[in-house]
């Protein structure tokens, strides 16, 4: 689901219960949205009243909508599925399934919501964008791991993307995809590899910490542009590759 699906599929949770006007709907989504993301970069503390919040708003609209109505009650626990503070999800990597506990983040300055592994990765806060790194420092021998969200304003997504091919070969690496996707995130897609070297066998090739860097443009509609950028090395494709492209999947701009 994009970000505009997202908005709308919110929207719907609080418009199909009802047949009250426009005006008290429109009021009801902006609430929601607001309790959301209230007291900007306080997350840790907001999360813990996150759910409570949007359930508060909802439970207004269903005194406006309906007392206790079973369509308004359904209109409750719909809201509330959209933001809940801690979800499961089943992932698979390498053939084997597992399960992954995920917990809710938010930026309000750039307004969207994403789900961290937060079992294994933290969200470091910046003020050009986030950042998603393992917990656990992986050493010197390793290249980076990490998974940046930024957004930019003003640059057509186009331009966006050649900006990123000249970033990929100033880093030293090969572009070797290039699509539009629309997994985990519609967007268009573009990943990066270095180039072939030497082992200490002498056998030239891509070696296992040769670094990897993907990238997923997605332009809004009021004509912003998402970018995320994510960093690891060739063996872990499998590991942090797959895990930041699943965190990915729950990625949602909010207006």
């Amino acid at each position: 689901m994009n970000s505009n699906q997202f908005d709308e599929q919110l929207k719907k949770s609080v418009n199909r219960y009802t047949n009250v006007n426009s005006e008290l709907k429109r009021k009801t989504w902006e609430g929601i949205s607001e309790e959301l993301f209230i007291a900007p970069r306080r997350r840790k503390k907001r999360k813990r009243i996150l759910v409570g919040s949007i359930a508060s708003v909802a439970t207004i609209a269903l005194l406006i909508f309906g007392f206790l109505t079973e369509t308004g009650q359904a209109m409750i626990q719909d809201i509330k599925e959209l933001f809940v503070e801690e979800k499961n999800q089943e992932i698979e990597l390498e053939g084997h399934k597992e399960e992954m506990k995920t917990q809710l983040e938010t930026n309000e300055e750039l307004r969207y919501i994403i789900y961290i592994d937060e079992d294994r990765y933290k969200l470091i806060e910046g003020q050009d964008g986030d950042r998603v790194e393992p917990k656990e420092p992986l050493g010197e021998n390793y290249p980076e791991v990490y998974m940046e969200i930024s957004k930019e304003s003003g640059v057509p997504s186009g331009e966006i993307v050649k900006q990123i091919k000249t970033e990929i070969d100033k880093e030293g690496l090969e572009i070797v995809e290039e699509e539009t996707v629309n997994n985990p995130i519609s967007s268009t897609m573009l990943r990066g590899i270095g180039r072939e070297s030497a082992n200490e066998l002498g056998k030239v090739g891509n070696q296992w910490d040769t670094p990897v860097h993907r990238y997923y443009v997605t332009e809004q509609e009021n004509g912003q542009v998402f970018v995320i950028k994510q960093a690891y090395f060739l063996e872990a494709a499998e590991g942090h590759g797959a895990r930041f492209n699943y965190m990915l999947e729950s990625f949602k701009v909010v207006k």
